[in-house]
């Protein structure tokens, strides 16, 4: 992935806000926005998708919401992890990007 650098004007309150949430993770304030960014721009195309999919088939109705909840639910969405939850969805989520070498196979017995 190729770093750019650039330039950006925040609000000062905002600033000391995203300054504390990075050090509160303890990484370096670009790495933090970088973060707050992709998630930002995940949130926008979900929205800009199911904006698409209401488009073509309309708004889903009561009951197929509801039972896409309970599945979501079930497949746990939505609920919170532990902090050891966590460092290993992180870490494996690492390992698929190539970013940490493969965990060392295990012997069977």
């Amino acid at each position: 992935m190729a770093v750019k650098k650039i330039s950006i004007s925040l609000d000062s309150e905002v600033l000391q806000r995203a300054k504390r949430a990075a050090g509160s993770l303890g990484i370096p304030l670009s790495t933090w926005l970088s973060q707050a960014a992709e998630e930002a721009a995940g949130l926008a195309e979900a929205r800009a998708a199911l904006a698409e999919y209401i488009a073509v088939y309309g708004e889903p109705d009561e009951v197929a919401m509801a039972q896409t909840r309970t599945r979501l639910g079930k497949a746990g969405v939505g609920q919170w992890e532990t902090a050891d939850e966590a460092a290993a969805r992180m870490t494996a989520l690492a390992r698929l990007r190539g970013r940490l070498p493969a965990e060392p196979q295990r012997q069977a017995g």
